[in-house]
């Protein structure tokens, strides 16, 4: 597995400054992900260095948030963007390739016509060599499974064969240890690259339907692919708690998922990713029983800790906080706190330079340089514990049985002691 950030491995090989997100966009989904995650680490299968242009496929399981994530690996990638994204203040913060979905037809009469081909200019964009990200699945849902795969991707395989452009074709799964609370970890996942053969002959859908059926197997393989809810939740206990202990969150929520589903132990994950079955093969995810032990979950106090030590940042927090709670979806919450934390960020940081101006004129300008690097250290200190893996927190299951199970399981063992 790959410890080593992703940049350094295959960032080699730039592409074209045209074709090539730029700098704005690439510095705002920086922060964006730095501000959300205390962790995002990469894994899997190591491409090697940039020889050609690539086309990256990834799952989409978070919101927006997700192409800031990918952007951590492919940090010159463009993406099809929903056309949501790219209405009024959101295009500061959004850039790529318009692409209007049904349900932006449905929920904002948003016209079709009224952009280009998505998919033409998708291959003009790798034509011109440059990385192009794509979420076959068209929308994010945080769900046990991964969402119907568009044929866009296989339609632009496809017409770059016809023309005889070569690409690499990466899959990549998103993994997400507990999304909707703040410093908490994430992490990428890629499998090797994908291995279309050259197929030009007989009608263009059918060969779309080849490439697609090859890409969506690919995909699968690195992505949340749980039967149900209930699988989804002990899966995501399980990896959480060998992410605790030092495991990769990704390649143990993998291992764990092949073991639990039918007809997927025993196959290899991705290349130089964890056999699959290795730690849990023997035992069958069920609701009750060994299978679906967890250790208790951490104590809440040192991330509490970890938190009010960021009391220099309070206003920005609050202004995420309340955001997020407006959140129509819990696939969405981490995208809202990051547009309510940006809005706050400007709003503070108006307010600290002219509270600094007005202290230094009134003669505490010592005393505001210190109250304000004392706020520093003491936000770097919390980090640090928020980054502790340990302290890493338990999302909210999807299943509510289980969760009142596992309440239930938690007063039985009180009563016992």
């Amino acid at each position: 597995m790959c410890r080593v950030p992703y940049a350094r491995l295959i960032g080699m090989g730039k592409p074209p400054r045209s074709a090539a997100l730029d700098l704005w966009h690439r510095w705002v989904l920086t922060c964006m992900r730095r501000a959300s995650f205390v962790r995002v680490r990469s894994g899997g299968a190591v491409p090697g260095p940039r020889r050609r242009p690539r086309l990256i496929v990834s799952s989409h399981r978070n919101g927006a948030i997700d192409g800031a994530l990918v952007q951590s690996a492919f940090p010159h990638a463009q993406y099809l963007v929903s056309m949501q994204l790219l209405r009024g203040p959101l295009r500061l913060l959004f850039t790529g390739i318009p692409v209007i979905r049904q349900r932006d037809v449905e929920r904002y009469g948003m016209d079709r016509s009224s952009v280009n081909d998505p998919v033409s200019a998708g291959v003009d964009h790798l034509r011109a060599g440059g990385d192009l990200v794509i979420f076959p699945e068209g929308t994010s849902e945080w769900q046990h499974t991964a969402g119907a795969y568009q044929r866009g991707a296989a339609k632009i395989v496809c017409r770059l064969q016809e023309a005889g452009v070569d690409v690499d074709v990466i899959p990549v799964g998103l993994f997400y240890l507990a999304p909707e609370r703040f410093g908490t970890m994430a992490e990428l996942w890629c499998g090797p690259d994908v291995d279309l053969p050259p197929d030009t002959d007989g009608p263009r859908i059918e060969r779309e339907k080849r490439a697609h059926a090859i890409l969506s197997e690919a995909l699968d393989a690195v992505s949340v692919h749980c039967p149900d809810p209930q699988t989804f939740d002990i899966v995501q206990r399980r990896a959480t708690d060998r992410a605790r202990a030092g495991e990769s969150f990704a390649a143990s929520f993998l291992d764990e998922q092949a073991a639990a589903v039918p007809g997927m132990a025993g196959t290899a994950v991705a290349d130089g990713g964890p056999a699959a079955g290795s730690a849990v093969s023997a035992e069958p995810v069920t609701a009750s029983g060994p299978a679906s032990a967890a250790t208790a979950a951490p104590s809440p106090w040192p991330r509490r800790l970890g938190i009010a030590l960021h009391w220099l940042f309070a206003p920005v927090l609050l202004a995420g906080w309340f955001a997020g709670t407006k959140a129509d979806a819990r696939n969405t919450v981490t995208f809202f706190r990051s547009l309510g934390g940006s809005a706050g960020v400007v709003i503070w940081l108006v307010l600290v330079v002219v509270g600094g101006v007005w202290m230094t004129l009134a003669g505490a300008g010592a005393t505001a340089a210190a109250v304000a690097g004392a706020g520093v250290v003491s936000a770097v200190l919390g980090r640090l514990i928020l980054r502790a893996r340990r302290w890493q927190p338990d999302t909210a299951p999807m299943d509510t049985g289980l969760l009142n199970s596992a309440a239930r399981d938690a007063a039985q063992n009180t009563e016992l002691t």
